[in-house]
């Protein structure tokens, strides 16, 4: 699996997610968000993703780009963009359009999603699929009652304030990215307090782990699926923001066969935290 499409999916999502919350915690205002998440593996900075959000009431419309770093630019000079737009309605959300594009050393993707209701109306994902005896084929079915890669990480609650843990995370995310369709259960693990600075977040922390289940679009005696659907380490921490009926990820963990990916947040700074969190500069 070539390294951007291993980390740019889970790095960018949770950079629109900590600004989809912040959409939810302040309906009557416009948000705007500026926040970079760092990403490393086996303690080595690969990578950054710097977001830039912008929202209106229940809507949500963020652009975000991300690319390698550090050391890891000698093996793969990559880049990605991603964008998003839907809206939240009771404990779930909408996505209305998504797109993502990556370059890796002359390699690229290009994928635009267009949803309704849960499901997905028109799709382009390029380059196709090749096909092969051992794929799973994808069916009209898995493209409804699903979200994109953006929207996977929400966590809308029926009410304001922190459940609990166990409540948060029992859920299943039924995702669609363009051409696979997969499951992400949840489960509870734990809840901690975290301390951070003036432009991060202080309070508690619920820990859900999580598993992989391919469903369709993969290659079922691939050993990357397999040992994917196996892997015991997959976790995302949950954290509140403000008063928002809504939980967003703070750190996410990928257990790998080079070390721990780790995705978190190191800036966060919405014009809606005055108090808490710095101006946007």
């Amino acid at each position: 699996m070539r390294i951007l499409r291993a980390i740019a999916i889970p790095c960018l999502a949770a950079a629109l997610l900590a600004g989809a919350a912040a959409a939810d915690a302040a309906r009557a205002e416009d948000i705007s968000l500026r926040a970079t998440y760092a990403i490393s593996i086996s303690g080595l900075t690969v990578g950054r993703v710097d977001v830039k959000s912008d929202f209106n009431g229940n809507s949500y419309d963020a652009t975000i780009h991300g690319s390698t770093s550090g050391p890891s630019r000698i093996v793969s000079d990559a880049s990605a963009a991603m964008s998003g737009t839907g809206k939240f309605f009771g404990n779930r959300v909408l996505p209305s359009a998504f797109r993502m594009e990556t370059l890796e050393s002359g390699f690229s993707t290009h994928v635009s999603i267009a949803m309704r209701g849960g499901a997905v109306t028109a799709v382009s994902a390029l380059p196709p699929l090749i096909q092969a005896s051992d794929r799973v084929p994808v069916t009209p079915a898995h493209k409804l009652d699903v979200v994109d890669p953006l929207g996977a990480f929400i966590i809308p609650l029926d009410r304001p304030g922190i459940p609990s843990g166990r409540r948060a995370c029992a859920r299943t995310v039924r995702v669609f990215d363009g051409w696979t369709r997969y499951d992400v259960p949840l489960y509870y693990k734990e809840t901690k307090a975290i301390d951070g600075d003036a432009t991060s977040y202080s309070g508690r922390i619920i820990v859900c782990g999580a598993r992989f289940v391919p469903v369709a679009g993969h290659r079922s005696s691939r050993k990357a699926v397999q040992d994917m659907a196996n892997n015991r380490r997959l976790e995302v921490w949950l954290a509140p923001v403000g008063d928002a009926p809504v939980l967003v990820p703070y750190r996410i963990l990928i257990g790998t066969d080079l070390g721990d990916l780790i995705v978190m947040a190191t800036r966060f700074v919405t014009n809606g935290d005055a108090g808490r969190h710095a101006s946007l500069q």
